[in-house]
């Protein structure tokens, strides 16, 4: 089983727990060699994190499936001398280490960028934290829906209750932006690096990741003094003109269907395909393009609900007008759409049985996607010394019996 193979030989060294594993999980699944680091006894503690467990109460969690598969396991005690000199060795064959850990934890432990780029000029080095190396938040501890929290996308109501609010959005953008943007910045390096053997040191703040997620609103408060409100696009309440035509309507049997006939095109189709036109007519006859999305949107509402979505699919189809179904999670899996397109691939878990898992939204002609499973900790450490290092069965097993390998 393997991933695509685009990167096939590059070698990444990583030291990541949470989130920056995503990282080396994206570069693994593009074909790269991706050596995950972890400390003996403890590793990537996310490993047995998670609502749910595979197999047992004690198994992996899914989350850690996702970001690992594809990697291979080392145990080295990066605290001692004989481990940090190990990686060291290791960082002088990479082409990229990967730092996920809180900010400078290898520059305290004297194999960070500085040191490493004098053995290896040609090294990208990527630091992936929540709020970056520098800044007055920069040595303040952060977790998942604080990214989101600082860049706006968790904001709470003005008043009542913010429990169920605050700190919790629906979706934490910045724990999974981070390892993509990081990844645009490691891979543009290794082009760089390739061509002129100059190497980079790339930092990649979570939080800022949730920052860049909706420029559209920051970039005019950014800029106040020459932002213009442009007429005839928002009604007062800050809602699109036209609104009614790109919303959610309940179905006859109680499912949501996204209209999307915002489109004076698509518009046009719909009522024609209902012969109702009167709907349009109602914009001619309005007092304000305001009274006529509220008009329009009462007599949607109440067209939806006369047809299932069965008959709203056959309809909307055959005439080539935009919708969707609003799915459900339980939906997804099993939407016709994403079982025909791979969205999902099965890998054996062993003492468990073949677990099916979502795949990845890059799809590759020729190529399938079929990852092995994400690791044990120190699962390859006896295959990869003496793979990337030549070193001895004799010198691992006095590593081990030192406790500086797993």
């Amino acid at each position: 089983m393997s991933s695509y193979d685009f990167l096939k030989g590059l070698l990444v060294i990583e030291v990541a727990k949470l989130g920056p594993g995503a990282l080396g999980g994206f570069l693994a699944d593009m074909g790269a060699n991706v050596v995950k680091v972890e400390e003996p006894g403890d590793g990537d503690y996310v490993r047995y994190t998670g609502p749910y467990a595979v197999g047992n109460e004690n198994g992996f969690g899914y989350m850690f499936m996702r970001w690992n598969r594809g990697k291979r396991s080392v145990g080295i005690d990066l605290h001692s001398k004989a481990g940090a000199e190990i990686f060291k060795r290791l960082s002088e064959k990479a082409d990229v280490v990967i730092e996920g850990m809180r900010a400078g934890v290898l520059d305290r432990l004297g194999v960070g960028y500085e040191e490493l780029r004098e053995i290896n000029p040609k090294l990208v080095y990527c630091s992936l934290s929540g709020l970056g190396l520098t800044g007055p938040y920069a040595k303040r501890g952060s977790h998942g829906p604080s990214f989101d929290a600082f860049a706006g996308l968790a904001q709470v109501p003005a008043e009542g209750d913010i429990s169920k609010y605050a700190g919790h959005p629906s979706t934490s953008i910045g724990m999974y932006g981070m390892g993509l943007h990081a990844a645009l910045g490691v891979l543009s390096a290794v082009i760089k690096a390739r061509a002129t053997g100059e190497g980079a040191m790339i930092e990649v703040a979570a939080a800022e990741s949730a920052v860049h997620w909706l420029p559209d609103a920051l970039e005019p408060l950014l800029n106040k003094e020459l932002s213009v409100v442009r007429p005839g696009v928002t009604d007062w309440k800050g809602r699109m003109i036209g609104w009614p035509r790109m919303d959610n309507y309940r179905t006859k049997d109680g499912q949501v269907v996204l209209l999307q006939v915002f489109m004076e095109k698509f518009w046009k189709r719909f009522w024609q395909s209902l012969e109702r036109p009167d709907l349009p007519k109602v914009y001619e006859m309005a007092t304000s393009p305001e009274a006529a999305d509220e008009e329009v949107a009462r007599l949607l509402t109440q067209i939806m609900l006369t047809r299932t979505l069965e008959e709203w699919e056959q309809l909307l189809d055959q005439h080539d007008i935009p919708f969707m179904k609003v799915n459900t999670f339980e939906d997804v899996v099993r939407d016709p759409h994403f079982l025909a397109r791979d969205n999902t691939y099965e890998v054996e878990l062993p003492g468990t049985g073949r677990l099916r898992l979502t795949s990845t939204p890059v799809k590759v002609r020729g190529q399938q996607f079929a990852p092995s499973l994400a690791p044990t900790l120190g699962e390859h450490s006896d295959a990869l010394l003496q793979e990337l290092l030549a070193m001895t069965p004799e010198e691992i097993a006095g590593l081990r019996a030192a406790s500086v390998v797993a």
